[in-house]
């Protein structure tokens, strides 16, 4: 899923944090709310919440760490010196591209309460007894996108999480990791993608995810920072995808203050708008276009 991939799919996605504005914009716009679950009383789920830690993503430039904290370098030649300072910028890139993740996956996770309420009846519907129905939100989250009609999934979603896949299962096969809790998984749904995300999200939570060192001074470990960062950045972009398969069947129209102010606006500017930003959008808002919620009202360009 890289920006310059030779893949006519993989080329038209928008930049990362280019994809992860357009979404947080439209949760925004969106400004629906639902009651979920919190153990023995109930809290409020927000696209408001998706939104801002979206935008929080989005925002995020750099996470910078100093590896001379812990040294001294009044006691350092110069060739020495250069390899703290080249230490400070190989591990500011990892914390950033793990920082970027951690929020991605909170915004994930209140899409799963956003939805939560809908897996019951889908249980019963499809007869699944109590004592056989996931307790976890990401599992019940799994099942829902199972259910969801085609037309709700974004554009070339299968062909993206056939990618991740491929690169989960380097991921397993270079660092000797396993995945958990997958008895509900199945390779021939469109969840198995979600299930893998799910794992990644745990192996960061868990302290299990590789936190390796500076490839500029240890031999042959440049692919493996590459392919690692390329990971935690596929991860958010699959996130985001389910997040648009998830609201794009499970929402109560656009409800924002905002929005409905547009709505009663007059002008080709705002006509131009609302032609756009609609349900449909969240089909598409990964891929380039000439519609962009950042300068939505540009219908000149």
């Amino acid at each position: 899923m890289n920006k310059k991939s030779s893949c006519l799919y993989c080329a038209n996605l928008r930049p990362l944090g280019l994809h992860l504005q357009e979404l947080a914009l439209l949760c925004e716009y969106l400004g629906n709310s639902e009651p979920s679950p919190d153990g023995k009383s109930y809290r409020v789920a927000r696209t408001q919440t998706i939104s801002d830690w979206l935008k929080l993503t989005a925002q995020l430039d750099e996470v910078k760490v100093n590896s001379w904290m812990f040294e001294y370098d009044a006691f350092y030649c110069g060739d020495a010196a250069d390899r703290v300072s080249s230490d400070s910028v190989h591990f500011s890139l990892y914390a950033t591209a793990l920082t970027r993740f951690v929020f991605v996956t909170h915004a994930l996770e209140e899409t799963y309460r956003f939805v939560e309420k809908h897996y019951k009846p889908l249980a019963a519907y499809k007869c699944i007894p109590e004592s056989k129905r996931p307790k976890r939100n990401s599992l019940k989250a799994s099942e829902l996108i199972d259910s969801i009609p085609n037309e709700f999934y974004p554009e070339y979603l299968e062909h993206y999480a056939i990618n991740y896949k491929l690169l989960l299962t380097r991921y397993l096969q270079t660092h000797s990791s396993e995945l958990s809790g997958m008895s509900l998984a199945n390779e021939a749904l469109p969840s198995y993608a979600l299930h893998l995300v799910r794992n990644i999200r745990n192996h960061v939570a868990h302290g299990i995810f590789p936190l390796i060192p500076n490839p500029d001074y240890i031999l042959n470990s440049d692919f493996d920072r590459n392919y690692l960062l390329q990971l935690l950045n596929a991860s958010c972009r699959i996130s985001a995808l389910y997040i648009q398969a998830l609201l794009g069947k499970y929402n109560s129209g656009f409800c924002s203050d905002e929005y409905q102010a547009i709505e009663g606006a007059i002008g080709p500017e705002y006509e131009y708008f609302l032609a756009n930003c609609n349900i449909e959008y969240l089909r598409i808002l990964h891929l380039n276009s000439t519609f962009s919620l950042v300068d939505g009202f540009n219908y000149d360009k």
